[in-house]
């Protein structure tokens, strides 16, 4: 499923969790159904715990690089040599850099396909185990009034190698900062639940309301590491408009405990695979069916996200730089 070097790539009994409703909203006046609340905000800490007490979480990782760092060597960064060590220490296999990936997060190419403008990503590390996980930081440049500005995204990278439902899911701290780039198109919107928005494929509410735990809404929507989530074809990716591949030791517990707390939940309902299968023998007892029928969407662009602040500072420079170039003109030209 994986080169040696370089990215992912994509190879060749169901629980509603209780009775929440959500207030789902369809574009062309559909009916929304009941809003409903999740409990209290949980803390990380209490995600790790109750992970680890359902043995989902990645155990036995050490966190020695981090938190106990050690000089790097001269002219090395070192958030790099920081994440080396700690791939070094745990067994994973660590890449400085990477071009063009083929990852198919939204992050990462365009609603049509094609990789965003001048994309790369530092940093990466995979994670071996079922499934593999990668993480990295990601980042491609915009165009805006004749500029150029890069855009960062930390990711982790999840083959579910099962078909889910086109969704993306913002946390409201995030989306304050920098929103996605896009989300599916014609989307039921969500965003009732506390700290985050959803957008899913018309069709997949119900998918979607029972992938949704309150145990992964809180993970997202923490006040420390939001994170914004992405499912499309039979990958999740998990995003944030900062680093994730860093030294920061609780950022990395988070992120790994919102991935696991996902495959968990995806394992426990009864979805597609995503790879085709072969008719079962002749005799032989067909497969029980899928307890959901997963919806997909095509992607639309929400245009640049050039921070309007980023523009406004630059254009106010330059106006000013001009002014004080006019005024000297002036001055010294009598």
């Amino acid at each position: 499923m994986l080169a040696s070097r370089g990215p992912l790539y994509p190879g060749p009994g169901s629980r509603l969790g209780g009775d929440v409703r959500h207030g789902w909203r369809r574009p062309a006046g559909s009916d929304a159904a009941a809003s409903g609340e999740f409990g209290r905000h949980r803390v990380v800490a209490a995600l790790l715990s109750e992970a680890r007490q359902t043995g989902n979480v990645h155990a036995g990782i050490d966190y020695t690089a981090l938190t106990h760092p050690v000089a790097p060597p001269a002219r090395t960064d070192p958030t790099a040599h920081a994440v080396s060590r700690l791939a070094s220490e745990n067994g994973w296999q660590y890449f400085t850099h990477a071009v063009d990936q083929q990852l198919p997060g939204v992050v990462f190419r365009e609603v049509d396909g094609k990789a965003r403008f001048s994309q790369r990503a530092v940093n990466i590390v995979r994670i071996p185990g079922d499934p593999m996980v990668e993480v990295g930081d990601s980042f491609y440049t915009e165009v805006a009034v004749g500029n150029q500005f890069t855009q960062q995204w930390g990711y982790a990278a999840v083959d579910l190698g099962v078909a889910v439902p086109s969704v993306t899911i913002e946390a409201v701290r995030n989306r304050a900062r920098s929103a996605l780039p896009a989300t599916p198109a014609g989307a039921a919107v969500d965003d009732s639940r506390p700290g985050v928005r959803v957008e899913a494929a018309p069709g997949s509410e119900q998918v979607v309301d029972a992938l949704l735990t309150p145990e992964i809404i809180d993970a997202l929507a923490d006040e420390a590491h939001p994170l914004d989530v992405e499912l499309r074809g039979q990958w999740l990716f998990l995003y944030a408009p900062r680093s994730l591949s860093n030294d920061d030791a609780t950022s990395w517990r988070a992120v790994l405990a919102t991935v696991d707390l996902f495959v968990a939940r995806v394992r426990e309902l009864r979805l597609p695979q995503a790879a085709a299968e072969l008719p079962p023998a002749a005799g032989s007892p067909a497969a029980a069916p899928p307890a959901f029928a997963v919806h997909t969407a095509p992607l639309k662009s929400r245009g640049s996200r050039v921070n309007g602040a980023r523009v406004g500072l630059y254009l106010g420079v330059v106006l000013a730089a001009m002014v004080i170039a006019g005024g000297a003109a002036l001055f010294f030209g009598r």
